[in-house]
């Protein structure tokens, strides 16, 4: 800045621009720059774009004047007449008049074409949102203005969320021009490039927040001033930094923070991967065409309850090496869980397919010629839970943990499980027979007919496993037919593939009851159980434990000897294992089913005596059919 122009600016009104006082006060007049001039800032490129079209046509009409001037001295040179001079000067007028109109017509091309422009990039605004500076802070000092930066002002003025907005809002412009530069249809217009020189200038003044910082003293001088930009890119690494403007304790604060998310996030992700898990079960469960697998279901999910719920919780470090052990196992679970689901979908669809279709009818006459057979073991079979007790499952709710992250599974169970405390459950393990005539007998006026329903059923188990026995003969006489079944289906589903041809199946379940006794804590954190089955050793020590507890008159009506399998066994060798009806035996018919019948029906008064006892074959003692109708 020379002299000349340091005067030229002065002499505008020899008056301070800050604080309005002049020369003729006695004070010393200085010029300063009102915006700092460093490399790169190109904040007035704007607006000398806007006017460069003013100073270009300044210098076109100087041009045509001196070109005039010249024309002229020509003129005068070539003619001194008047006729010359005043054609010369007509000349003159119509050069200029041209050059101003062109130089308007060049104008309105522009500020039209920009305007649409703007208009078209819904940035009409954009002298607003595009600013020279955002902000103005006046200092008191010269050291505050040299060390003036931009975390003070953040910090100091607790605005970053209102920077962050608006740098944000600027990268937003920043794309819509930059995009619209790359491709678009105002290209073909005339001034599309000076007006595209303006964009670029805008590009400038879109990157982040400009802050103004202007050191004016006490009395009013302005001693210098510093323009601190922070770019998009600073204001980024701020809000990927918020330290950056925290005291240490509130830093550490954050520390801990950050970490307690972070590790709530991976527990998070871990309970919904175990909820998917339990999702699928659900859905899955009640479809499975093989239904024992439901109970591989229920223990696989019970495997990752006891496993997973409470274990999740109690991880504290996001670096635990006990993460990976758990997720290595609910993967495993998945991979189980799913592959049973898969497995049972395989076996249905062979169900439904030809093969099996033209097996079924291949062994249609081996089939009608057991249907009988097959229809008595059906009736005895479903005759057990009227003896028992009532053998329909229920859906129960597994425990949801105490944190409530896991969702509910219903798991079903048999009505024979009893939840009880802790105190129950180590008495219950002590003396068994007893609790569990407190809760799956609680009616003592219901014991004589209980104790007598018990006396048979030991006779009709032993039945059933005998039939059961037979009914893995006959499978045999199948196998003939069966060579080209896939091995799937058979090693999954033997049950449910015979049975699907006609020959009768006896549940594994009704064979093996069992009383099941349960203790959950508070919270589901320790379960413990056992189960007492139901063999004829336990049957015959709850008989006699009911037994004990009548009184002595009515005692003595029920005391009769029981149906044991040794005596069933003695009964069959007296009778040289023959129907003592028919005279059907083992010996002529090798699968056959014999049955220990009491001659006297128990029903009408027959006790259970060597006299009173005979070996009948299934056929005849379903013909007499007076055992069963208790």
């Amino acid at each position: 800045m020379n002299d000349s122009l340091r005067y030229d600016i002065k002499k505008d009104s020899f008056r301070c621009t800050i604080c309005g006082r002049s020369a003729a006060d006695g004070i010393r007049l200085h010029v300063d720059h009102t915006m700092p001039v460093e490399k790169g800032d190109l904040i007035m490129a704007r607006r000398y774009r806007k006017n460069q079209a003013n100073g270009i046509g300044g210098l076109i009409i100087l041009l045509i004047g001196f070109i005039g001037v010249v024309v002229d001295a020509v003129v005068n040179f070539i003619s001194e007449n008047r006729e010359a001079f005043i054609i010369g000067g007509i000349i003159i007028m119509l050069i200029v008049i041209i050059t101003l109109v062109a130089n308007g017509i060049i104008k309105r091309q522009r500020r039209i074409l920009l305007n649409d422009i703007l208009e078209y990039l819904h940035l009409e605004d954009i002298d607003n949102l595009l600013p020279d500076y955002d902000d103005r802070i006046i200092v008191k000092s010269r050291q505050t203005l040299n060390n003036y930066d931009d975390i003070k002002y953040l910090k100091e003025y607790e605005c970053f969320d209102d920077v962050w907005n608006i740098s944000d809002t600027r990268k937003r412009v920043r794309r819509s021009i930059e995009t619209f530069l790359a491709e678009n249809d105002f290209q073909i217009r005339h001034q599309y490039a000076y007006i595209a020189s303006i964009l670029n200038d805008y590009l400038v003044l879109a990157d982040g927040y400009r802050v103004l910082v202007v050191y004016i003293t006490s009395a009013g001088n302005n001693k210098g001033q510093r323009l601190i930009h922070l770019t998009s890119r600073r204001i980024d690494e701020i809000d990927a930094h918020p330290e950056y403007l925290m005291t240490k304790g509130e830093y550490n604060k954050l520390l801990k923070q950050q970490a307690k998310e972070e590790l709530d996030a991976k527990k998070r992700d871990f309970y919904n991967h175990v909820n998917s898990i339990i999702d699928y079960a659900n859905m899955s469960k009640d479809n499975l065409i093989v239904k024992s697998k439901s109970k591989s279901l229920d223990d696989l999910v019970q495997k990752l309850f006891d496993r997973t719920v409470n274990s999740i919780q109690k991880v504290k470090q996001i670096d635990s090496s006990e993460w990976d052990m758990l997720e290595n196992f609910i993967i495993n679970t998945e991979n189980d869980v799913r592959k049973i689901v898969l497995d049972d979908k395989r076996i249905s669809d062979y169900y439904q397919s030809e093969d099996f279709e033209q097996i079924k009818e291949t062994c249609k006459l081996l089939t009608q010629s057991r249907k009988e057979f097959n229809e008595y073991i059906d009736e005895k079979a479903k005759s057990i839970s009227k003896l028992f007790g009532t053998r329909v499952v229920r859906n129960e709710t597994e425990h949801d943990d105490v944190y409530n992250y896991i969702r509910a599974y219903k798991k079903s169970i048999t009505p024979f499980t009893a939840e009880v405390s802790s105190a129950v459950f180590g008495s219950a393990e002590n003396n068994p027979i007893g609790y569990i005539i407190k809760y799956f007998y609680p009616d003592k006026s219901q014991y004589k007919e209980q104790i007598q329903k018990l006396k048979v059923l030991i006779e009709e188990l032993e039945t059933l496993k005998e039939a059961k026995i037979i009914i893995d003969n006959y499978k045999k006489e199948y196998n003939q037919y069966i060579q080209n079944v896939p091995d799937y289906v058979l090693d999954n589903d033997e049950d449910g593939f015979y049975s699907r041809l006609g020959l009768a199946v006896i549940d594994e379940a009704i064979l093996n009851v069992e009383y099941r006794f349960t203790y959950t804590s508070d919270g589901g954190m320790a379960q413990r159980s056992f189960t007492v089955p139901m063999n004829e050793e336990n049957i015959i020590e709850l008989i006699n434990s009911l037994e004990s507890k009548l009184s002595m008159e009515a005692l003595a009506k029920e005391q009769r000897a029981m149906m044991t399998s040794k005596l069933r066994m003695q009964i069959k060798e007296r009778d040289n294992y023959t129907c003592c009806q028919c005279g059907n035996s083992v010996y002529a018919e090798p699968n056959l089913l014999l049955e220990v019948d009491h001659i006297v029906p128990i029903a009408r008064g027959g006790l259970t005596r060597v006299d009173n006892l005979q070996t009948l074959c299934w056929k005849c003692n379903r013909s007499k059919g007076a055992k069963i109708g208790l």
